[in-house]
């Protein structure tokens, strides 16, 4: 079996790097987005097929980026933090629906029914430290250019006044993966990092792979960017405990990133039912699932969960004000995963990363790389685009939408007025009858609609999932 392994390894590289427009493609991709160094490896059938990396590591050294140049993956690291607190109840130490004062005990009385699983799953109602949702009032006792002690970062959260009582909402929160990190310390007796390095890092051969410190000298650590009008600048600055916490804190390659997405996906160290756990969308006490505003993304336990062309797709997204962003995704039915890693803040890696998985699999290339087709159905886009906008603004999709997705949609917050600017611009790229049996939220799904829409500065790829009557009966924002 190792030697198949390897030999599905030789040739899907060989398939890869024998493509003539894929080295194009990703110099064309960085160049576009003015990405420095760009890493990405692919993972087919539980197996690293191949990987790579181009560009510049450090821009003023002129410092050529490398296979063992790590970078900082920001909120990535929920998704591996997650599966060390999964290990940790897969070998009995803890139980997912233990209460949080089970180990924590000095924790206020609002938290009493708080439980790990609420934090790993976004719905424990702990303040975020960085960006916290716009309905609550945000974390004013730190500084994410200050240095604090682990202590004071701990305390900081755990003082902060409750965002909801858990359970009740979603909202996405480093907060919480900060008390994880307590917990995991707790229960282990050492640092969260030790913990991950030594069941996880090490027992997969992940050399590159390490915890950022600011003073530490880590050989091969790509420093970030950003850029803006115009000009490439260096990223911003974060004191020590803004940055190595369980949320945000690893930093890596993607090989190594890869070698730990095949361990999951294929149950190396974690069973089927471990790793499922973390792939299965949470509720709300209300029965309702999780759904994030605006893309209806629904998360597991420290999994984002949504679909690619009507597939199931679990991953996370990474970005880090030092300037780096990232992302990997999986797509089970395919046995198929990508990640790319960028020291560019304002990049979109996940874009390349749907363009790299196209390059593997013709039904799974990026609607965004076609050229817009000529509408066969405007009114069809008009309701698409009038979808868009209710959805945007918190209006009725009752008309518009199937009643499963509009159910689904219930449990999405809001902003209570929608950020003035220039309307949304709502291109029609092309359509595509589905060659498969698929249903979204108890509607069959007949056809796919693609649209390029240009909003609030920024450009996504956009794609209704039509039912047979016309309505929509899901969506994929990128």
């Amino acid at each position: 079996m190792r030697g198949m392994g390897r030999t599905l390894a030789l040739l899907c590289a060989v398939a890869l790097a024998g493509q003539p427009t894929a080295g194009r493609y990703l110099a064309s991709a960085m160049a576009a987005q003015h990405i420095p160094a760009l890493s990405y490896a692919v993972v087919r059938n539980g197996v690293v097929v191949t990987s790579g990396t181009r560009g510049l590591a450090n821009v003023e050294l002129n410092a050529p980026a490398t296979d063992a140049t790590e970078f900082a993956i920001a909120s990535m690291s929920k998704s591996i933090s997650a599966s060390a607190v999964v290990l940790l109840a897969q070998d009995g130490k803890l139980s997912i629906d233990d209460r949080v004062s089970r180990y924590l005990p000095d924790v206020p009385e609002t938290w009493k029914d708080m439980t790990i699983r609420h934090l790993l799953s976004h719905t424990s109602g702990v303040k975020d430290h960085f960006h916290d949702s716009a309905e609550f009032e945000p974390l004013t006792t730190l500084d994410r250019r200050l240095a604090y002690s682990d202590a004071e970062y701990l305390k900081a959260h755990i003082d902060a006044p409750l965002n909801f009582a858990p359970g009740t909402k979603w909202a996405y929160s480093g907060g919480g993966y900060v008390i994880l990190g307590a917990i995991i310390a707790k229960v282990t007796g050492r640092p969260y990092g030790d913990y991950l390095r030594d069941r996880i890092f090490t027992p997969l051969g992940m050399q590159h792979t390490h915890l950022i410190s600011v003073a530490d000298v880590i050989p091969h650590r790509a420093s970030g960017y950003w850029f803006r009008n115009g000009h490439l600048r260096n990223g911003g600055y974060s004191g020590q405990a803004h940055i190595s916490g369980p949320d945000v804190g690893v930093m890596t390659t993607a090989a190594d990133m890869a070698t730990w997405m095949a361990a999951v996906a294929s149950a190396r160290l974690w069973t089927t039912e471990s790793r499922d756990a973390m792939w299965t969308p949470t509720t709300l006490s209300d029965g309702r699932q999780t759904v994030s505003f605006p893309a209806a993304i629904g998360y597991g336990l420290g999994w984002t969960i949504g679909t690619y062309r009507g597939y199931k797709m679990v991953g996370h997204g990474g970005t880090l004000v030092n300037g780096f962003t990232s992302t990997f995704f999986m797509l089970p039915e395919k046995q198929l995963g990508v990640v790319v890693l960028t020291n560019q803040y304002d990049a979109t890696p996940q874009a390349i990363a749907f363009g790299i998985a196209g390059r593997y699999d013709a039904e799974l290339r990026s609607a965004s790389d076609a050229s817009p087709q000529p509408d066969p159905d405007p009114a069809g886009s008009a309701r698409a685009n009038a979808f868009f906008d209710a959805l945007l603004s918190g209006g009725d999709l009752s008309q518009l939408a199937t009643p499963g997705l509009v159910k689904h949609l219930s449990a999405m917050w809001h902003p209570p007025a929608r950020p003035a600017g220039p309307p949304a611009s709502f291109v029609f790229v092309g359509r595509e009858d589905v060659k498969r049996p698929l249903q979204r939220f108890g509607s069959d799904v007949v056809r796919f609609a693609y649209y390029k829409v240009h909003v609030d500065g920024d450009d996504h790829s956009f794609t209704l999932l039509l039912s047979s009557d016309g309505r929509i009966a899901g969506y994929e924002a990128y």
